[in-house]
């Protein structure tokens, strides 16, 4: 895989494992169904995500100083990620980590007044 594509890469394998964590909790499906609303959000965001102008070295979608997606897709995005992220440690411990340590550097950056992308 190439390096400067792996975080894109990885996002693309993750959100769908977090709308399904986040649907069967929330929404009471089995654990490899979606009920519609999930399965629209789940289309859109790989479709924003394939669209992205930053697949190279990409970095978190919240790190971003452009959002791709509508104000609704991303209330409902970040609903998806609040719920799941947290229920990703078990699983997904290597990720969840640096994704902490990545935000923790990101704001201390922002707190500085340094730039972002």
């Amino acid at each position: 895989m190439n390096k400067t594509l792996k975080a894109w890469e990885k996002e693309k394998k993750l959100i769908p494992v977090m709308i399904r964590k986040y649907c069967h909790g929330k929404h009471k499906t089995k654990k490899k169904e979606l009920c519609e609303e999930c399965q629209k959000l789940k289309a859109y965001a790989l479709y924003r995500l394939e669209k992205c102008p930053f697949k190279e070295n990409k970095k978190f979608c919240s790190f971003c100083k452009i959002h791709c997606y509508t104000p609704e897709m991303r209330t409902e995005i970040k609903a998806v990620m609040k719920y799941a992220g947290p229920r990703l440690i078990p699983t997904h411990p290597i990720f969840s980590f640096s994704h902490v340590i990545q935000m923790r550097k990101y704001k201390k950056k922002l707190k500085k007044g340094g730039t972002t992308k």
